[in-house]
């Protein structure tokens, strides 16, 4: 083969992928991608990986939940880097700064690689959507990280001490733990019980770390002096996660129009932009206390951060492995009742 042969070949095989991709209904693909409401633009399986790192260009039902939290990415990165050169950010709180920055990189990277692979085969599905699961773990520990360091009640800092951080890393990592779980046992139609492991796992977290706030409003309201607009930063943040919370768990507008919303105006999308929005708003949080709220003694320790973020990482790796021979177990059982059902249709 000669070397303009070679040539030839590498730019077939580079722009194939790039060419306008077919997609699939709802009935011709297989169980597991199915998602409720949305009835075309499926991307076939059994495709090489650059097929579906090429349909990031195409059109399909997953394209805008691939870009939004690949703007996203890119806005985190943008947000943090802008933030570390201020010079008027305190030194002392750059650890938290950077691991909340970290931890939405991770989680928004995640979910970007899961909606673009997924479809690529039942075992890639699974790790995927077990790798999404661990990012989100990732952004509910930085969560965790920022609160405590830079927002919590002030006594509070001082009776959890040192139990905080190892506390909030059991927490995520279960929380993944739980959506895995929950992912390879329950199928679809996926019942509302897979739904609530989903919510309380991660959930239960959220809610205990944004309790660390509350006693703020509860001591504003007791001084006259005080105005709840002064913690409108906290309020909004909460307020889109509530309502992102809302879109994950319902499936609307998907529901309510079947097939109209299959390439953009899915509830899933509106989940991404509702959480890329609080995400960013949670910058403004950390800038807003660190300059007039925090104490010294609420100062983190570098340390202990980087302990407890490579002590999660590490507790992911344990889990995926651990959960390795359970989906492939679960690919064989879907395969085999994809195969019955096909027999019984022909």
């Amino acid at each position: 083969m000669g070397k303009r042969d070679l040539i030839y070949l590498l730019r077939t095989y580079l722009q194939t992928p790039l060419k306008s991709q077919p997609t699939l209904s709802y009935h011709q693909v297989n169980a597991l991608y199915r998602e409720p409401g949305i009835l075309t633009g499926y991307r076939p399986s059994g495709h090489g990986l650059l097929y579906y790192l090429a349909s990031v260009f195409q059109i399909h039902n997953e394209t805008v939940n691939i870009w939004t939290h690949l703007l996203a990415f890119l806005l985190v990165l943008y947000r943090w880097l802008s933030l570390s050169a201020e010079p008027s950010f305190d030194p002392a709180f750059h650890s938290v700064l950077t691991a909340f920055s970290l931890c939405c990189l991770a989680y928004t990277f995640c979910s970007t690689m899961a909606h673009t692979f997924h479809s690529k085969s039942a075992e890639t599905h699974y790790l995927c959507f077990q790798v999404d699961y661990a990012g989100i773990g990732f952004y509910t520990l930085g969560c965790s990280i920022y609160v405590f360091h830079a927002s919590c009640h002030h006594p509070y800092t001082d009776v959890l001490g040192a139990y905080y951080l190892p506390s909030v890393v059991l927490m995520s990592a279960a929380g993944c733990l739980c959506c895995c779980i929950a992912k390879l046992r329950y199928s679809r139609p996926y019942p509302f019980r897979r739904k609530l492991w989903q919510l309380f796992s991660f959930g239960t977290q959220t809610i205990l770390v944004f309790s660390l706030v509350l006693p703020r409003y509860v001591n504003c309201f007791r001084h006259p002096t005080c105005q709840l607009t002064s913690l409108n930063h906290h309020s909004y943040v909460v307020g889109f996660i509530t309502a992102s919370v809302f879109f994950f768990s319902s499936h609307l507008p998907d529901k309510l129009v079947p097939g109209k919303v299959d390439i953009i105006g899915q509830g899933h999308q509106i989940f991404h932009v509702l959480c890329t929005i609080g995400t960013l708003l949670q910058f403004d949080v950390i800038i807003r206390d660190v300059r007039h709220y925090t104490t010294p003694n609420m100062a983190p320790d570098p340390v202990a951060i980087s302990v407890a973020m490579l002590s999660y990482f590490v507790l992911i790796v344990c889990i995926l492995f651990i959960l390795r021979p359970f989906v492939v177990k679960r690919v064989k059982t879907d395969l085999a009742v994809q195969t019955h059902n096909d027999s019984k249709g022909n």
